[in-house]
């Protein structure tokens, strides 16, 4: 469940302050551990560690928690590898490493604790692509079943942080079904990727490239157009209404388009 971090009744200022500051600081502290020791392991200990709340009850409710925390475990988990990517070398700080940071205290402060709707889509999506993100990276150093894997566990935390606060509660299927539409995705990009340079490939020290595959790129938009099309479906008895998927649809196409005719020229020197 999503922890709140805005004023309320039985929290004080002072302890929403701390709050606020330890995030920032598990943040911070991560990549510094991630820089310092060029090595992506102690940050990841960091963010389970901080995880700690999950295991802190019976046994029995172990995966339940897992489960609902698949969404905080993954966005912590691929920041922190984006993080060590963006520098295996380590020794310094540069800018992708400062802007992942930024980004997973954004996460950590403003988005995590929200629990409307609108939020738990946001908060899904986090979680596809930089998910995605990072497996995309690390895929030449795993075996392709280890990928499936991991993707199938990516999409189907997603999908059910999405579906688990609409009014159809045998949801099972499908998260299964878009987990396992993930695990297909994967397998079509680990045989053909195609990543977008950011920077220029010869620039290194703090403006150094970083590359960000197709795979989380089409992840997230099939994650926005899935929960469009089942929400409509559930509000109006298995019928998916044009007018609630059309907009999403057609947002999802024309990036899709230009992704595969204008932006899909192979850069084999990433």
């Amino acid at each position: 469940m999503a922890d709140y971090v805005m004023l309320r009744r039985g929290r004080n200022a002072l302890s929403t302050a701390t709050h606020v500051m330890l995030s920032i600081g598990l943040a911070v502290v991560s990549t510094a551990l991630t820089v310092v020791s060029a090595n992506w392991v102690f940050a990841i200990i960091l963010v389970l560690l901080s995880k700690w709340r999950v295991v802190a009850v019976r046994p029995r409710y172990w995966w339940l928690n897992l489960k609902a925390n698949l969404v905080d475990f993954t966005v912590g988990i691929s920041l922190a590898l984006l993080v060590y990517l963006a520098n295996p070398a380590g020794g310094s700080v540069n800018f992708w490493q400062i802007i992942l940071t930024i980004i997973y205290a954004t996460w950590l402060v403003a988005i995590k604790p929200l629990s409307s709707g609108l939020a738990t889509e946001i908060q899904a999506l986090f979680a596809t692509f930089f998910g995605a993100f990072a497996l995309s990276l690390v895929t030449a150093q795993i075996d392709p079943l280890v990928g499936v894997i991991v993707s199938f566990i990516i999409g189907y935390g997603a999908t059910r942080h999405v579906l688990i606060q609409s009014d159809d509660h045998d949801f099972v299927l499908t998260t299964f079904i878009f987990g396992m539409m993930m695990s297909e995705l994967y397998w079509i990009f680990y045989h053909w990727t195609i990543a977008y340079q950011l920077g220029r490939a010869t620039t290194t020290g703090f403006l150094s490239s970083f590359a960000i595959p197709q795979f989380p790129i089409v992840s997230g938009i099939m994650l926005f157009v899935f929960a469009h099309g089942y929400k409509s479906a559930i509000r109006h008895d298995g019928k998916i209404r044009a007018d609630d998927i059309l907009a999403p649809a057609i947002f999802s196409a024309l990036i899709m388009i230009l992704m595969v005719f204008f932006y899909s020229v192979p850069n084999f020197n990433i």
